[in-house]
């Protein structure tokens, strides 16, 4: 190893190349569903490995059941988010600059459009034309993670969206609750 080569604990980039999660002690543990590593969970790379093994197996008991029901559920699988729009150009501008995402139909859709992240890392997003506005509460929203997020809030809000003043935040929340141009609520994590 080189003076300037980084062990995985140092490589911030270790996890999105292996799957893998490394704690401050330099153990490795995998990241199950591809998610990172949740404080205070069994997966918790940060606690030592004996306070969490328990849990673990546990965990890895019950991955393996589901995983016996899979010929039950054969192919079905989450295929796209969909978000009810009023105005279909609107939302199609809104949410491709937001993501960074393109249209993945050639013909434009006046009713019904998908977009993709081009990179084809990200989950695609549907928009789909309402009648009438959802009405309150809303039950599914988005989550867009980030390491900037007040610089995302402010280009968001730029785009079109609106800060929900109102929001019952909790102390310390690390979201903030905006509204698309349709009025659409999502939130912006601060996740680096």
């Amino acid at each position: 190893m080189t003076d300037d080569a980084q062990t995985p604990a140092e490589d911030p980039g270790y996890l999105a190349r292996t799957g893998e999660a490394v704690s401050e002690d330099g153990s490795i543990a995998p990241v199950i569903g591809g998610l990172p590593a949740v404080e205070g969970s069994a997966w918790d790379v940060g606690a030592p490995l004996g306070e969490r093994g328990a849990d673990l197996a546990e965990e890895q008991g019950q991955a393996l059941e589901q995983a016996s029901t899979a010929g039950v559920v054969g192919d079905i699988h989450l295929g796209t988010v969909v978000v009810n729009v009023q105005d279909m150009r609107r939302a199609v501008d809104f949410w491709a600059a937001a993501l960074g995402y393109v249209q993945q139909e050639q013909d434009w859709n006046p009713e019904f459009m998908k977009l993709a992240d081009p990179s084809g890392r990200g989950f695609p997003v549907s928009l789909q034309l309402a009648v009438e506005p959802d009405e309150e509460p809303v039950r599914v929203h988005l989550d867009l993670y980030t390491g900037e997020q007040a610089r995302h809030v402010e280009r968001l809000i730029a785009l079109g969206a609106t800060r929900v003043a109102d929001w019952p935040y909790p102390a310390g929340a690390d979201f903030i609750v905006l509204r698309d141009p349709d009025g659409n609520e999502f939130c912006v994590i601060d996740h680096p």
